[in-house]
Parts: structure tokens; C-alpha cells; sequence
């Protein structure tokens, strides 16, 4: 019996065929046969595409499904590799058990965390969402590095994007994690902020990698 997963897992692969195909939206009846284990005709049962011919097309229906998936599976990407410095191997495992489970409030969530990301960790195209065009039209910028703070901002960290653990560790021995008020007092020569009653001194690179919901 085929399962809501399977269906999905199957319009994801038939959007990645697309995407290599630079000349046309049909989809090979072959590409069908050989790469995807979901029955055509469930498929077809399903309203998700169309037959003509030897090709296949999305239906509406289907290409936005299709559309969401991969907009789902390529921001939890995003997530492990930036936020939880997870590798691509263990995060493309990761990214497809969790994209079943993000619903649409928890994706814009994690979208406007992740600053409305153009591209997934190997450079594809993230599907932008309504969140996505919103913050474009009011060039909202909800989520930034401590760089992009002027002097005398202050908001809340979001998270630490630090593949070094070394740096990862100074930053929490600082109180730098997140959830906690971040004020930012200079940005030259090095960015000065405080956090609680404290207050610390820090170069480019160490302040690129703080995240900041801007308040």
C-alpha cells in the first residue's frame, strides 16, 4: 500500500528531474520506471499529474505539492547544515525524515529564522514562500549576523552558526547562546556588545557567526 510519504518522496524526485532538464517540463515515462517506486497510477489517482503521450506533466495540484515539498526538504537542510553544523551526509538523512513533519506555520518559522535562504547547501534554488516575497516587498531582514547591526541595536540571539568548536565554546563561556538580549555598543576596530551584565569584545569573523532576531 502506497503512503502519503512515498507519494511525496516521489514528486520530490520528479521535481529534481525537471530542474536538470533545462528545455522542457515533461517528465520521461523511462525516468518513471526506473527511479521512482510509486506506481504511476497512484499518481495519476491522485490528481498529481498527466499523461500525453510518452510523457508526464504535473498538474497544478501536483507541482505545487511537489513545490512544497522541496521548499520543506531544502530549508530543513539549511537548518541542520547552518544552525546544527550537521555534515551534508548525516543532514540530507536528517532533512528527509523531518520534511514530512514541518507544517506550513513551522516552515515560514524556520524560513524567517534562517533569513528567507535563496539556496539549499549544494547551491539549489529554496522555492520561495509568501514569507519570503513579504520580505522582499518590506525589505524585512529578521534575522541577521551581529555585522549587520549598527551601533546602539540590540535584540535577541537566534542562534550560532560555528563550525569551529573552539569558537562555539568561547561564545557560550560568554553567555552568547540563544534566547538571551544582545546589545551591540561598538563595531569598530573590533564589534563590542554586551549580554546580561556583561560585556565583550569580538573580531569579524567571531560576530559573523552570532545571529540575531533584531527588536
Amino acid at each position: 500500500m502506497i503512503d502519503d510519504e512515498q507519494i511525496e518522496e516521489a514528486l520530490e524526485k520528479l521535481w529534481e528531474y525537471l530542474e536538470e532538464q533545462s528545455e522542457t517540463d515533461a517528465i520521461a515515462l523511462n525516468y518513471m520506471d526506473e527511479e521512482i517506486d510509486v506506481p504511476l497510477k497512484d499518481l495519476l489517482k491522485n490528481g498529481l499529474v498527466q499523461k500525453f503521450g510518452n510523457k508526464l506533466h504535473f498538474t497544478p495540484s501536483g507541482r505545487l505539492a511537489a513545490e512544497q515539498m522541496i521548499r520543506r526538504h531544502r530549508l530543513s537542510e539549511r537548518l541542520f547544515y547552518d544552525v546544527l553544523d550537521i555534515d551534508q551526509a548525516d543532514m540530507e538523512k536528517a532533512a528527509c525524515q523531518v520534511e514530512h513533519v514541518v507544517k506550513k506555520g513551522i516552515e515560514e518559522k524556520i524560513c524567517r529564522l534562517l533569513g528567507h535562504p535563496a539556496t539549499c547547501p549544494h547551491g539549489k534554488p529554496i522555492p520561495p514562500g509568501k514569507c519570503c516575497l513579504k520580505a522582499r516587498k518590506t525589505l524585512e531582514e529578521f534575522v541577521v549576523p551581529l555585522t549587520r547591526l549598527k551601533k546602539g541595536e540590540k535584540g535577541v540571539i537566534a542562534y550560532i552558526r560555528a563550525g569551529d568548536s573552539k569558537k562555539l565554546q568561547k561564545l557560550m563561556a560568554m553567555g552568547v547562546l540563544p534566547g538571551n538580549a544582545i546589545f551591540l555598543e561598538h563595531v569598530f576596530p573590533s564589534f563590542v556588545f554586551s549580554v546580561g551584565y556583561s560585556e565583550y569584545a569580538v573580531d569579524t569573523d567571531m560576530a559573523g557567526t552570532i545571529f540575531v532576531r533584531r527588536s
